[in-house]
């Protein structure tokens, strides 16, 4: 199964989306998990051994240098990339939808309009799933997924998730030890939904 996921940004949102892809290799192993994002934020993306391939977009530079060959070219790459079963739009803004709808798939998924703040998103997917968009972030990408593939993603999965940030050893951070759990407080965010606890251990 092709599967390909759309989560531009921002860094957060991003890291946050990333503890789904163990549960799609989980279940799906032989399926292929590509993922969609914005140029200035691949590297976050680039160890992870669950993604096959990380494709780009350009769309921030864009607007920012007011180009629209740029806007352009960066949308016809995504029209001729090989076609997916399904392409998951985890983002639910109107961008992400455009991005998710340009690329060639047998479904387009997304979140209804009673889930998102972009309800005008919902008008690019072919499917759609609902939860209250104030829902726990974490909690709102594990039930996207599994309602887009059809898999069972229980709470104490998502409790005793693995560790899904990954490092290779030019970029791995000094602080992190390879022999003992890291512990990062995260103390602000922008909604109340995405106050959490990350724990992140080094590979």
């Amino acid at each position: 199964m092709r599967i390909a996921i759309v989560k531009l940004s921002a860094l957060g949102d991003i890291i946050h989306a990333m503890s789904v892809l163990q549960f799609i290799k989980r279940h799906l192993p032989d399926s292929t998990v590509d993922w969609v994002v914005e140029e200035g934020f691949k590297d976050v993306l680039a160890s992870n051994p669950d993604i096959n391939q990380i494709l780009t977009v350009n769309i921030k530079r864009a607007k920012k240098e007011k180009s629209f060959k740029l806007l352009f070219q960066t949308l016809r790459k995504l029209k001729k990339l090989k076609k997916y079963d399904i392409v998951i739009d985890m983002q639910g803004l109107l961008k992400s939808a455009i991005v998710s709808s340009l690329i060639p798939s047998e479904k387009t998924f997304g979140f209804d309009k009673a889930s998102l703040r972009e309800r005008f998103a919902t008008s690019f997917y072919s499917d759609t799933c609902q939860i209250k968009y104030a829902e726990n972030v974490i909690k709102r990408n594990a039930f996207i997924v599994s309602s887009a593939l059809g898999l069972i993603i229980s709470h104490n999965d998502i409790l005793n998730k693995q560790p899904f940030l990954h490092f290779n050893n030019s970029f791995k951070p000094y602080f992190l030890q390879n022999d003992r759990p890291n512990i990062a407080f995260v103390p602000g965010a922008s909604f109340d939904s995405r106050f959490i606890l990350w724990r992140i251990l080094g590979n």
